[in-house]
């Protein structure tokens, strides 16, 4: 299994212009409550209090949204890229349903274990990469609500440098894991770790706040 599974939500065909600042989430732990061996089924997703409300507060600041999760239990077997796409499609009706504007524009998913050392599974930026791509060129073979394979761009890393400037001085990267925070480090994004039952609702408005460089983090 090669490259990372992308989900085009429906309504991400009206796509913001790309001179508009980039927020990466990450999913369990941001979006919807993480669970011991996976969120296996859509009704195993449980949002988190105030996820919602904290994706339309991004939205109508003019953010763009790209989900970037890393599920092991599909190279495991556990479940196939038809599972996956049914949980994205509750994520997304879950959200929708608190609030009409809590729109996500993009969902990325790498299906591999760490031993598979790939270039999507975070701590690497492959998703993220690949994600800034697709949505600053939108494909115009777009499959909405579908999970297919994309290969992911090329890149280097220098783990030991100083972090590299982010295309968009206002993009951010929200996690609830130091593989997150390592990720939207070799972007050069501001990084905001937040407590995994609590989520998203945390780092909204330090988000919003342009003056908050975001948490420090040393690779």
């Amino acid at each position: 299994m090669r490259g990372a599974y992308v989900q085009w939500p429906t309504n991400a065909l009206s796509q913001q212009a790309k001179a508009q600042p980039l927020v990466f989430l990450d999913r369990d732990g941001v979006l919807n409550l993480g669970r011991q061996g996976y969120v296996n089924t859509p009704s195993e997703l449980e949002l988190l209090p105030g996820a919602a409300k904290g994706v339309a507060a991004l939205k109508r600041a003019g953010y763009r949204i790209c989900v970037v999760t890393n599920q092991s239990a599909l190279s495991r077997g556990k479940w196939d890229h038809h599972r996956l796409t049914e949980i994205h499609i509750a994520l997304i009706a879950a959200l929708q349903s608190e609030d009409d504007d809590a729109r996500i524009d993009l969902i990325i998913t790498c299906p591999h274990r760490y031993e598979d050392d790939c270039r999507c599974r975070k701590p690497m930026p492959g998703m993220l990469l690949l994600g800034r791509t697709l949505l600053d060129e939108l494909p115009s073979d777009v499959l909405t609500n579908q999970s297919h394979l994309h290969e992911i761009p090329k890149f280097t890393v220098d783990w030991w440098g100083e972090k590299p400037s982010p295309p968009h001085s206002l993009d951010a990267m929200v996690g609830d894991r130091r593989s997150d925070m390592g990720a939207g480090w070799s972007q050069g994004v501001r990084l905001f770790r937040v407590n995994q039952y609590r989520g998203l609702v945390d780092a909204v408005q330090r988000i919003l706040d342009e003056s908050d460089p975001g948490d420090r983090f040393q690779p």
